[in-house]
């Protein structure tokens, strides 16, 4: 049944545009429906997830404090606070008898970061210790952590923490840390069981997603972008719920001092020490050492919460945000600005930062994939892969810059391959507009936009305005190049980024001004090295930052060579020939050797035959164009949108899901 709302006419003759609102009452009640039950599908899989805890007897049922004839200590002595580390080594053996252990705490007196290895001897199915089939338990612990939480889920015959004081601290703190003392003041059973918000978001979003999809699947068949922004800003906010809010993405901190600076003006930042630290690479705020277990992330967040004051600190930093860079940082500075209004807590601050980064992300995505002409497939993929989204939901400017750049190179695709329709001077200015956005943070990308070029003659009224919009083209490339190439070569700097070691702008310019083909060989070399794992590999489709790898990176490289092969749709009458196809790749090629001649002079120790710094993320802004080159009509997928779009939507969000999955929900949030 469909109930309809139509207007009238206006007074005075006119006619008002008729407004028609239809409801189609049976699809409200198949969508209730699908989120009562994806609601109740997501609670009785977290119910089932506690199972084991809730089947064990009621006695090992809670938390337990582990008695002290049950622990062994070599390398360590007991005193009154308990276990202190007298040896380069030592080792604490807790025995267990076969009790489940869903997590075994162990609490320190220790102000570092504490590196540990714990070995799980476990009963196998036969209900016999095993040692060749020992857990090992890679624990690094963050100096806001006083208490570590071990995920084991088994039954433990007996579990041996081993303490390696050459393997405290991190690099250049391990001399500061090896020498403080460290003691283990007890050990605690934890089987309890708990909602866990995260997991029970995984499921809600993997079976809500899973509904949208097939009852959605006739509007995705028509507008493939309406079923990429569900299902970015879906798993997108589940992320960004999910992330520790420690250091999690390369340079974040940087990041979030400068969308914090943006968020505080006119006044400035007044930070505590705590806040601050958030903001500089800090053993407080180590990405080496993440949370391991949601107890860690809690203890770290009540930290931030208590400590880290934003408004009446006494540090009153002056940040310097390059100009270019501020329109990437907005989303996220926006609803930093609103988070300081209402006085959020520093984690809930953090969180709702990122939160704008992903809104943003997700909404220029969504114009440009309605906008291109051809390649939404493409383009929708790439937007959902691990490594994109991630990138949105943490504090950056990579995801803007990839946004705003497909957005023009959409808009200049619509107008090249409609030569039969004139340019308009509100497109041109789009195309000019969305381009500068992208590229203010990074301008190595500035090659990019000669692709306008290929307008054909019959896109313009008269030779007057294809002179001027061609010249504009020009202007935007030299405007770009002069803000980033100029300074370089007129003052380059003595140092360049310390954090590749001993470098030098002034050393590495002479090396190549000095030695122009010895340069272009090293660059070629570095460039087609790297190539495969940049463009089809983990780098590109599955890298998440300081956390680990996901590792279905086969299934989205498969995605992305079907889409390429099979995404033959298109809007418009044309396709792209052979030479605009190669004029393409010549401004991909100039944009990739800017970005790698950059991390050269910036990043690597002069003279150096590696180019060091350069990361898959980088290609981002020019992976669809890329794989454009490789989309061809003489391969025609016959299946219908709706299946078409949605299946490779369905399968991004399930790769997405999985990777998520394994590496923030299990390793963090458990």
């Amino acid at each position: 049944m469909k109930i309809g709302l139509k207007t009238g006419t206006a007074t005075g003759g006119k006619k008002k545009r008729a407004f028609r609102l239809t409801v189609d009452r049976r699809q409200i009640l198949t969508c209730l429906a699908a989120v009562l039950l994806v609601l109740a599908a997501g609670v009785i899989c977290e119910y089932a997830c506690n199972m084991r805890i809730l089947s064990l007897p009621r006695q090992q049922r809670g938390i337990f404090e582990v008695a002290e004839g049950n622990i062994r200590a070599e390398g360590f002595v007991k005193t009154d606070k308990g276990w202190e580390l007298t040896e380069e080594k030592g080792t604490l053996t807790v025995e267990l008898g076969g009790w489940y252990i869903d997590k075994l705490a162990y609490s320190y007196d220790y102000d570092h970061l504490l590196n540990a290895t714990a070995y799980v001897c476990y009963y196998n199915g036969y209900g016999e210790a095993d040692p060749e089939q020992d857990m090992v338990i890679e624990d690094r612990n963050s100096k806001l952590v006083k208490t570590s939480y071990l995920n084991i889920g088994e039954e433990v015959d007996h579990v041996q923490l081993t303490i390696d004081r050459n393997e405290l601290g991190e690099s250049g703190s391990r001399e500061a840390a090896a020498g403080e003392n460290l003691t283990v003041t007890g050990f605690e059973i934890c089987n309890v069981a708990k909602v866990h918000w995260a997991r029970m978001g995984f499921f809600w979003a993997l079976f809500g997603m899973a509904a949208f999809f097939w009852i959605f699947r006739q509007t995705i068949g028509k507008r493939i972008e309406i079923g990429f922004a569900a299902a970015c800003l879906t798993i997108g906010i589940l992320m960004v719920s999910a992330l520790p809010v420690t250091k999690v993405g390369y340079d974040e901190e940087t990041h979030f001092m400068r969308a914090m600076e943006i968020a505080s003006f006119p006044w400035g930042m007044n930070l505590s020490p705590a806040a601050w630290n958030k903001m500089i690479p800090s053993l407080d705020d180590w990405p080496e050492n993440q949370p391991g277990s949601l107890e860690e992330e809690q203890q770290i967040e009540e930290y931030f919460d208590t400590e880290g004051d934003y408004k009446n600190g006494t540090i009153h930093p002056d940040v310097t945000v390059p100009k270019g860079s501020v329109p990437a940082y907005l989303g996220q500075a926006v609803l930093l600005k609103i988070g300081k209004g209402l006085g959020l807590p520093l984690a809930a601050l953090i969180r709702l930062g990122r939160l704008g980064n992903l809104l943003v992300y997700t909404a220029i995505m969504f114009f440009a994939i309605k906008k291109t002409p051809v390649g939404k497939a493409i383009m929708s993929a790439i937007g959902l892969l691990p490594t994109s989204v991630f990138m949105a939901c943490i504090y950056g400017y990579d995801a803007s810059v990839t946004a705003w750049i497909y957005l023009s190179a959409a808009w200049m695709l619509k107008e090249i391959l409609t030569p039969q329709e004139k340019i308009t001077w509100k497109s041109y200015a789009m195309i000019l507009v969305t381009f500068v956005l992208g590229c203010g943070a990074k301008a190595v990308y500035a090659p990019m936009i000669l692709i306008g070029l290929l307008l054909p003659k019959s896109k313009f009224r008269d030779k007057k305005q294809m002179i001027a919009m061609r010249t504009g083209f020009i202007l935007v490339l030299l405007g770009l190049l002069a803000s980033f190439v100029l300074p370089v070569l007129i003052a380059p700097k003595e140092v360049g980024d310390v954090r590749g070691g001993a470098t030098s702008e002034v050393g590495q310019m002479s090396y190549i001004l000095g030695h122009p083909l010895a340069y272009a060989e090293i660059l070629l070399k570095n460039i087609f090295h790297q190539l495969p794992k940049f463009t089809f590999g983990t780098d590109i489709f599955s890298a998440q930052g300081h956390l680990a790898e996901g590792s279905f990176t086969w299934l989205s490289g498969i995605l992305v060579v079907y889409a390429i092969v099979t995404d033959t749709r298109s809007t418009a009458p044309e396709t792209l020939s052979g030479r605009q196809k190669l004029w393409i790749f010549l401004t991909l090629a100039a944009a990739v050797a800017l970005v790698w001649t950059s991390m050269y002079i910036a990043y690597t120790v002069p003279g150096n035959l590696i180019i060091a710094g350069v990361q898959g993320r980088y290609y981002l802004p020019v992976l669809f164009l890329f794989y454009l080159l490789f989309n061809s009509r003489t391969v025609i997928a016959r299946i219908e949108n709706v299946w078409y779009h949605t299946g490779v939507l369905a399968v991004s969000a399930a790769v997405l899901l999985i990777t998520m999955w394994q590496t923030v929900i299990v390793p963090c949030c458990l």
